[in-house]
């Protein structure tokens, strides 16, 4: 129920920043062929004010997994040394969003929220991390 909360509470401020940031569409995902959307392959959500009880596709988000990460501090492993570079690096993480699929079935479709993917990931042991 927790990681639900934390998954839902990442994507309100996401898709917040992204209604800041700029004016494109606020999210963007396809439709693989097990989901019927009459009229395209894709599906833009429209700019806010939405109302949602006219968004009636059930989505279930998840942040993508990179198994191959296995440590919990990918920046300061890889510069230990360089602080002003770890530094940049912290910062520049801060700045970013998570990299969202949405599941369909077992498969797991691009989300892409506020026009471009994010660059945070959760490692092996399901914790959000930057990788540089």
């Amino acid at each position: 129920m927790l990681k639900r909360f934390a998954v839902a509470a990442v994507v309100a401020f996401s898709m917040g920043h992204a209604v800041v940031a700029s004016a494109a569409p606020l999210a963007v995902t396809d439709s693989p062929d097990e989901e019927t959307i009459v009229g395209g392959r894709s599906v833009d959500l429209p700019t806010p004010p939405v109302t949602p009880i006219y968004f009636t596709l059930p989505m279930e988000l998840a942040i993508v997994k990179d198994p191959a990460i296995t440590t919990d501090t990918p920046i300061t492993d890889k510069l230990t040394s360089n602080y002003t570079a770890w530094g940049e690096a912290i910062r520049a993480c801060t700045q970013q969003k998570p990299i969202f699929v949405r599941k369909v079935g077992d498969k797991e479709v691009p989300f892409v929220v506020g026009g471009s993917a994010g660059q945070i990931k959760l490692n092996a042991n399901d914790k959000p991390v930057c990788s540089i």
